[in-house]
This record gives C-alpha cells, sequence and structure tokens, in this order.
C-alpha cells in the first residue's frame, strides 16, 4: 500500500476503524478491548527512534519545525528556509487551520520555542495528489523566526549506484517509529540513510516506474531505517563538516515503513529551486 506519511490520514483511519468494530462488538468486549489499549499506550517507550534512528540531540537541527492542529498536536514537519517561510509537502497543507513551533525538541516541553500562525500557504502549481509529483508547499508565517534556516541544494546529485560509495544524508521528525504504530514519540527522531537512483527506485522490486523528475529516493535495500507517519513535510538534508544545513528533500510517501526494497521517497528541492525564489523574494 502506497501512502504519504502525514499523520493526517493515519489517524483519521484508526478513528475510522475503531468506529466500524464498535458496532460490531458488545458494550462490554469494547470495554475490555479500550482498557487493554489505554494500558498499553500508558507503558508506551516514547524515547524510541524514527524507524532505525536514534534520538536528536536538543537545538541539533534548529531548522526542523512543527506543523500542529491548534489544539498543539503534531501532524506533520517542516523546514525553515526564510525566517518566515516553512518548506513542507502538499499533501499537508489542506487548509490553513494550524500553527507552527520552531524550535522544539520535545512535544511536551516548550520552553524555549516560537510558535507561529500560518499567513499564508502556496502549494506547488503542478503538485498532483494522485501521484504525489511535486509535493511541495510554502507556508509564510506570521512573524520572524529566529532560529537558524536550512540552505537549499540547487544542484543535481549523482547518485552512486548499490555497492559503490554511498552519499548518506539525515532524515528527522516526530513521526511513527514503526509502520503501523498508533502513538507519536515526544522527542525528535533522526536516521541516517544513503540517496539511492532513480533507476533502482523505479526498479520493478521497489517502486516499478512511478518515480518522477521532482521526487528522489533513500533508504536501504534490506529496509530497516526510514521516515513513518507523521514525518512527511520533513526534511532530508546534508550536514556538512562545518555545521551547514543542504536542504535535499522534504519527506514525501512510501509503501509502508523501513520495508526491504521500497525506500523512502522525498520530493526533490533542486527541481522546484526557482519556484522558491519566485514565491519568498
Amino acid at each position: 500500500m502506497f501512502c504519504n506519511r502525514s499523520n493526517v490520514k493515519y489517524k483519521n483511519q484508526y478513528k475510522t476503524n475503531q468506529v466500524q468494530r464498535g458496532t460490531r462488538m458488545s458494550q462490554k468486549l469494547l470495554a475490555i478491548i479500550m482498557t487493554a489499549t489505554l494500558s498499553i499506550a500508558a507503558h508506551a517507550d516514547f524515547n524510541q527512534q524514527v524507524v532505525g534512528g536514534v534520538v536528536a540531540e536538543r537545538g541539533e537541527f534548529p531548522f526542523q519545525v512543527s506543523l500542529q492542529r491548534t489544539n498543539g498536536s503534531h501532524f506533520c514537519g517542516g523546514s525553515l528556509i526564510k525566517p518566515n517561510w516553512v518548506l513542507t509537502a502538499a499533501h499537508c497543507v489542506g487548509n490553513s487551520n494550524m500553527q507552527v513551533v520552531a524550535g522544539l525538541h520535545d512535544q511536551k516541553d516548550r520552553t524555549g520555542t516560537e510558535t507561529f500562525s500560518v499567513k499564508r500557504i502556496i502549494p506547488h502549481p503542478k503538485y498532483n495528489r494522485s501521484t504525489l509529483a511535486y509535493d511541495f508547499a510554502l507556508i509564510e508565517l506570521n512573524g520572524e523566526s529566529t532560529f537558524r534556516t536550512a540552505d537549499l541544494n540547487h544542484s543535481e546529485i549523482e547518485i552512486p549506484e548499490i555497492g559503490q560509495d554511498p552519499i548518506n544524508v539525515i532524515t528527522s521528525g516526530w513521526g511513527t517509529t514503526k509502520e503501523g504504530a498508533y502513538t507519536l514519540p515526544d522527542l525528535l527522531q533522526k536516521v541516517e540513510v544513503p540517496l539511492v537512483s532513480a533507476k533502482e527506485c523505479n526498479a520493478s522490486a521497489s517502486y516499478n516506474g512511478r518515480i518522477t523528475d521532482s521526487m528522489i529516493c533513500a533508504g536501504l535495500p534490506q529496509g530497516g531505517k526510514d521516515a513513518c507517519q507523521g514525518d512527511s513535510g520533513g526534511p532530508l538534508f546534508t550536514k556538512s563538516a562545518s555545521g551547514d544545513f543542504s536542504l535535499v528533500g522534504v519527506v514525501s510517501w512510501g509503501a509502508g515503513c523501513a520495508r526491504p526494497n521500497k525506500f523512502g521517497v522525498y520530493s526533490k528541492v533542486n527541481a522546484v529551486i526557482d519556484w522558491i525564489a519566485t514565491e519568498t523574494q
């Protein structure tokens, strides 16, 4: 099953399933199940990793933002590219009824963070909901963040074939730590993965031709490391020895999470450099 990595569809899907089950179960049985579910959630380890990754250091990725509903619940990520502009995924931003939190590490601790309302949202004009081509959106904030922004990768990356020395990149977010999980971690997670060539990602064992020029893939053939639901819109980036961040991609979609040969698919930043420059000038 191909799906985006936002937490909107995922949570709605779970809620619908629960309602359907409720119509088929007695009140007593449903109560038992709900009690068991709450017990599991209460003892869950919220300090887990993005699939196959680790907890990021506080302040390690200052450009990372959390897109939240007005009640403070996280549903997607994003990247500060200017003090008042965020780059995210188009499938994350159906409406402007949200807030953007910068400088966040722990979803339960807002100390030192900045919260902004949304001035306007600009989806990419070529965004296709069916194929998720050009899955980009720009969010203009009602105010300017003081946190460090990420640079944009302008050049085409020559990706080595599998077996050659890889180009490793990092993705980060507050998404689920395994496919099918119902809870999100409190702490920002990160995972390092190698870029994958379009040829490899488009192979019949992987996505069989679905990868377009506006997409870039990353992950391991054996699986085990990936972004997941709730990470959508977040960054795929490199970090130089001097500490500079270069944004290569935006978390977009994939078949499940961290499955063998089902690499993570990201919207490719250098495909939309001119559009970003025009809209944010």
